[in-house]
């Protein structure tokens, strides 16, 4: 029993109050060529992904067009030694297709200077699913051959975030264009946790059975309004483009939280005392508010007629910690008098809130392009996608999945192209340095004091691009 108490402990420091907040704001690129660049490209974008990284430069397209880009293939692992306890490790490893963006040009009004423009990307994308189980049977040498024992860890985070937007653009001169592109966004998350332990404990002819639990379930959607306003620069050898995109301008949110906590004691040894324990709460329907950071991009690229030299880089602001969720929750307890501590009122009444929060981060990005031949063009680029990831006291980083660690981004590709298409094929590889970090649950209870596990995540991409133009 004394066992399983100290496992209670320590999975209850991590089932504190849950966080949801986008972490890494570069993960997602978008049009095959920007992303083969590393996505350095809001001086010198010239195809419709400047919808996205630079409506301004959209202004220098002259080809009215239609393209689609697609995460062709996408493989996204993470190894987080130790994370469930004393050589209990969590995996995922998780194959994705998706489109990546689709994406035109238009001329509708037949004015010369002014360029139309419409997008559907997938701007946020997360598949994590672990899942890991524990027995001191899997033990070489059992410390407590008295007892038997299970514990197991299930985790699932899945984020999908759709936007999709016009923008229009104005050439000024032959050397300033000026964009806007407003973009709606749809935001939508579940996310899942399940963690328990069961033990049976022998003393001489009686056993005692122990059981924890704890379960947490979020979901959640919203939709919010963007706006992105650009300026490009051209001359003979040089380009510039600045891009500022604003916080989320809320109009829907609606999401769903249940969580519980419980353990169960039982013996059959006369006179031994049982001990149970239960805090469990469900709200549907709750108002959801995500908040987006503002952040202004710059970039400068020089060109020759067969190079392109690229660096871009991007300021997010950070954000105060604030309710995504906020409901007042009214658990069902038992016993019932855990209620009457002040400390345990002050941990019910915030039992299903869902906090987020910020920090600023500075991302920078180089690119090269160089054109091979008059059919072929080569890509290459690098990125940093450092974490906005701040803990807030008594966060759980669970609903974060990735969160804590920063991110190294090289990527490559190859364009054909002819009069009327493009075709590019576009390689990324993601990987992030191996950190230590406190165990995400402890299911093995002969773990060692002060254990720390190691993390490692990396993911593999190939993209595809088709860019057709349309006749003037």
């Amino acid at each position: 029993m004394k066992r399983i108490l100290i496992i209670i402990s320590l999975v209850l420091t991590l089932a504190g109050t849950a966080v949801s907040q986008d972490d890494h704001y570069w993960s997602q690129q978008f049009g095959a060529v920007s992303s083969s660049m590393g996505g350095a490209v809001v001086a010198g974008v010239r195809d419709n992904s400047a919808i996205f990284y630079n409506p301004g430069a959209q202004a220098f397209i002259d080809n009215p067009n239609l393209s689609v880009d697609a995460n062709l293939y996408r493989l996204d692992r993470i190894l987080i030694k130790n994370g469930a306890g004393d050589n209990v490790n969590l995996n995922s490893s998780q194959m994705s297709i998706y489109p990546q963006i689709v994406s035109g040009l238009i001329n509708i009004f037949h004015v010369p200077r002014l360029r139309l423009g419409y997008a559907i990307l997938t701007r946020n994308y997360n598949n994590v699913l672990m899942n890991t189980r524990f027995t001191n049977r899997d033990l070489a040498h059992n410390p407590d051959p008295n007892s038997e024992f299970i514990g197991a860890f299930d985790y699932a985070n899945q984020l999908n975030e759709q936007w999709f937007g016009a923008s229009a653009s104005y050439q000024v001169n032959e050397k300033h264009g000026l964009g806007l592109s407003l973009f709606g966004s749809y935001r939508g998350q579940t996310y899942s946790l399940s963690n328990y332990i069961r033990e049976i404990r022998y003393v001489d002819s009686t056993a005692r059975f122990s059981t924890l639990n704890i379960d947490e379930n979020i979901k959640y959607g919203t939709f919010v309004m963007i706006i992105k306003l650009g300026w490009a620069f051209e001359s003979k050898r040089w380009r510039v483009g600045i891009t500022m995109t604003s916080p989320g301008i809320w109009f829907y949110g609606s999401g769903s939280i249940q969580r519980e906590v419980s353990i169960y004691s039982a013996t059959d040894r006369p006179g031994d005392t049982a001990f149970s324990f239960m805090v469990l709460d469900r709200k549907s329907s709750i108002k959801t508010v995500y908040k987006h950071p503002f952040s202004i991009a710059a970039g400068v690229e020089y060109h020759t007629a067969s190079t392109r030299l690229a660096l871009t880089l991007e300021y997010f602001t950070g954000i105060k910690s604030y309710s995504l969720m906020q409901t007042e929750a009214d658990p069902l307890v038992y016993p019932p008098w855990i209620k009457d501590s002040a400390d345990a009122q002050e941990y019910l009444k915030g039992y299903l809130n869902v906090n987020n929060q910020a920090k600023p981060v500075l991302n920078v990005a180089v690119g090269v392009s160089q054109d091979l031949s008059k059919s072929f063009t080569l890509m290459v680029g690098g990125r940093t996608d450092f974490t906005s990831f701040e803990k807030a006291e008594g966060a759980d980083i669970l609903l974060h999945s990735a969160g804590e660690w920063d991110l190294y981004n090289v990527s490559t590709g190859l364009s054909y192209h002819t009069k009327k298409q493009s075709i590019t094929l576009g390689f990324n590889y993601t990987f992030s340095p191996r950190i230590s970090t406190d165990p995400y649950a402890i299911i093995n209870p002969f773990s060692s004091a002060g254990l720390h596990s190691t993390v490692f995540s990396q993911t593999f991409g190939v993209v595809l691009g088709y860019t057709h133009y349309i006749k003037n």
